[in-house]
């Protein structure tokens, strides 16, 4: 095997290992999240939640629309949002010379006299809602033009002030002036514990070498570590521990594979930010899961890469294409049902699909229904994809095949018969090119400084990858850290480089960083990868 085939299985393990696990767990799917002891702080309640969303971003939980007039001109409350004009906290600040008071419940009820003259008595909620909605204050005077006057639901504005009388005492978890505490969900027993511990190994290192370069704005990183359970369930209530006892700020790394419902539910349902999970099957639809941020793709989104690949090769002249998958796969599943959706948008030609029994597939009779087909997109694991393409040459044909790799056995290269030259295109999350020197010298020194073995290259990489973005974000929040601030910040990253990973970019309505796939395509005399349509957007 080269030194090129090397890298390139290395870093596509964590993928493998991820499928391992969805593949263990399918009958788990669906489980509900384990519910854990409650913590010593009180969180929001659900109201308080709903009231957080309307505060901060003008978004009503339940879908209902509020706007705001601004200077007789309707807009969404979305563009000048509470947060906006008086704080994240509610603290009131001037800009521009306009003053945006304090919007916390203490303040609201006590008499004032504004900078202007204007004079009023103490709010109630009836007359806070009057303000909103007509722009009075409790004296009968009008406020100020700049103060949008809000439209939206009884029930929004009952949230809005349940919110309010929180908002001053809120405090995000795990932060203090000096530390702060984040936890990761690694697998600690069974057969990957070993990746589990290799991953804890570096993540305890990078942190310690931030920790002892002054932290973050002066605070320490403090890590927690919960380790995966039998099933999702098991997974998600270890999680929650983390997040209700130990009060973690943030979940950074790790693995959610096998429970990823379950956890993105979780991180909603506390809000707190996640960031870096492995997983085949990150939870990427919508509405946009605010809490999580994925770093590399999952397999929609690479499926939907070869797709948009196989669109730009295919001849001018209507094509038919196969779509080839075992229907109890759960992982494979996911992956045809985006390659379906994205072969309608990409116009990628005429689509059959064809499913089969794990581990019954019968290629003799696959290559019989389907020769013909220009393409054939193949979903199969363990060897069955050599063993359609074996059948395919015997019976003179040769289409395009498209696979992916985290699915592919390892033994691909050395079995693609040689009439399927320039034939083979195979989709990874990232390849060796995606290493820089530099960060492959940082990951190194970082090993030889807190004396981490190297083992489990790809986990390791994917470990040291999300902590990179995590502080990055952190950095870029300021010392005033809170995690809106935090998700706000990671928002803004674009292409920002790992040099451990394709570049990363994050949007508001974006949450996996690299949305695409690297396609290479297999040499049929040399048995090894060569490079082919290079990173291919999924979107």
């Amino acid at each position: 095997m080269n030194k090129t085939l090397r890298l390139l299985v290395a870093v596509s393990a964590l993928a493998l290992f991820a499928a391992a696990i969805v593949l263990a767990r399918t009958a788990a799917a669906g489980a509900p999240a384990g519910q854990g002891a409650p913590g010593q702080r009180r969180g929001l309640t659900p109201q308080e939640r709903r009231g957080k969303a309307i505060y901060l971003r003008g978004e009503s939980a339940a879908g209902r629309e509020i706007n705001a007039t601004v200077s007789d001109v309707v807009v969404p409350a979305s563009t000048v949002t509470c947060a906006g004009c008086h704080g994240l906290r509610g603290e009131g600040k001037t800009e521009a010379g306009i003053t945006a008071g304090s919007l916390t419940w203490p303040t609201l009820l006590k008499p004032h006299t504004h900078p202007t003259g204007r004079g009023h008595g103490p709010f109630d909620e009836a007359s806070f809602v009057r303000a909103v909605t007509a722009g009075v204050d409790p004296g009968g005077n009008r406020l100020a033009a700049a103060m949008p006057r809000f439209r939206m639901s009884a029930e929004d504005l009952a949230d809005l002030v349940a919110y309010l009388r929180r908002i001053e005492s809120e405090a995000d978890p795990g932060l203090s002036e000096t530390a702060l505490r984040i936890g990761t969900i690694l697998p600690t027993q069974g057969a990957l514990a070993e990746t589990g511990a290799a991953m804890r190994d570096v993540l305890a290192a990078y942190f310690d070498d931030l920790n002892a370069r002054g932290g973050v704005y002066g605070r320490r990183v403090e890590l927690r570590v919960a380790g995966m359970g039998a099933d999702a369930s098991a997974t998600a209530a270890g999680a929650r521990r983390l997040v209700e006892q130990d009060e973690v700020f943030a979940l950074v790394g790790g693995m959610s594979a096998g429970a990823d419902a379950e956890l993105a539910s979780l991180a909603r349902g506390t809000e707190t930010p996640f960031v870096g999970p492995a997983t085949l099957l990150p939870q990427a639809g919508a509405p946009v899961n605010r809490q999580v941020f994925y770093l590399l793709p999952g397999l929609g989104e690479q499926a939907r890469a070869l797709v948009n690949f196989y669109a730009r090769r295919q001849p001018r002249t209507p094509a038919r294409v196969a779509l080839v998958y075992p229907h109890s796969g759960v992982a494979a599943a996911a992956a045809a049902a985006a390659a379906e959706d994205q072969c309608a948008k990409a116009a990628c030609g005429t689509l059959q699909k064809v499913t089969y029994e794990r581990a019954e597939l019968d290629a003799a009779a696959l290559v019989r229904s389907l020769k013909g087909a220009d393409a054939v997109l193949f979903f199969g694991s363990g060897g069955e994809e050599s063993a359609f393409m074996r059948e395919a040459a015997a019976a003179g044909w040769a289409p395009d095949v498209l696979l992916l790799g985290a699915l592919a056995a390892g033994d691909l290269v050395g079995n693609v018969p040689p009439s399927f030259k320039e034939r083979v295109f195979v989709a990874f999350p990232t390849v060796p090119s995606d290493l820089s020197r530099g960060g492959l010298a940082e990951l190194r020194a970082l090993q030889e400084k807190y004396k981490v073995a190297a083992r489990h290259t790809a986990s390791q990489l994917a470990a040291f990858a999300a902590a990179k973005v995590f502080a990055e974000g952190l950095r870029r929040s300021g010392q005033d850290l809170s995690r809106e601030k935090l998700i706000t910040a990671l928002e803004g990253l674009y292409d920002f480089e790992t040099g451990l990973t394709p570049r990363i970019t994050f949007g508001p309505n974006r949450r996996i960083g690299a949305a695409g796939a690297s396609v290479l395509k297999i040499d049929t005399e040399k048995k090894e990868f060569a490079p082919a349509g290079g990173w291919v957007k999924a979107y």
